[in-house]
């Protein structure tokens, strides 16, 4: 169990392309480590947009992107949020496709836990 009581989805760990940065998903958010500034970003399943998988650069489909690690060299996600500064996020995780699943049930299980 997480330290918020929800189960973990789907971890990324760190890698070169990553940065050595490691990336969560879980029930009910998304964790994504930012060691250039010793932080971990928290996008909670409210704050939560969207997730897409984009080519390289970032520059080609989004000019205010927050990069955590070398999105610009890999094919990368990009995760949208409603609020905070940065409001679009581009990060390359070990598996793209499996991110983005994982992010994808984390939105679905609101949908099911508000009915």
């Amino acid at each position: 169990m997480s330290e918020y009581g929800r189960e973990l989805i789907y971890l990324s760990p760190g890698s070169f392309r990553s940065l050595w940065n490691t990336y969560r998903v879980y029930e009910d958010r998304i964790e994504l480590e930012f060691r250039l500034f010793f932080t971990t970003i928290i996008i909670r399943r409210s704050e939560f947009v969207s997730v897409d998988i984009f080519k390289p650069p970032v520059i080609r489909t989004s000019w205010g992107a927050l990069k955590l690690d070398c999105a610009d060299f890999y094919t990368h996600i990009g995760i949208t949020r409603n609020c905070g500064y940065f409001k679009e996020i581009r990060f390359t995780p070990q598996d793209l496709q499996a991110f983005k699943k994982a992010c994808r049930l984390m939105a679905e299980a609101e949908v099911s836990e508000n009915l």
